[in-house]
């Protein structure tokens, strides 16, 4: 089966894994997917844009550490 959309595989099925320390921030005006880490910090999982030219940034790649949200 193949679905065309723009969420994750992991948004659509449901897993065992604790989404309590997942959340959306907005890291420089845009929406992103992170994790939350034990000291503070999040790490970006996903750059959630519609604007194409943003995933050409470096600052926006998975696994990213923002130090905080803005």
């Amino acid at each position: 089966m193949i679905l065309y959309t723009p969420l994750s595989q992991e948004d659509i099925y449901q897993s065992e894994i604790n989404h309590e320390q997942y959340m959306v921030i907005t890291y420089q005006d845009k929406p992103c997917y992170a994790e939350k880490m034990s000291d503070g910090n999040y790490r970006l999982i996903q750059l959630l844009s519609t604007d194409p030219n943003d995933y050409l940034q470096d600052c926006f790649s998975p696994g990213n550490i923002i130090r905080q949200p803005m």
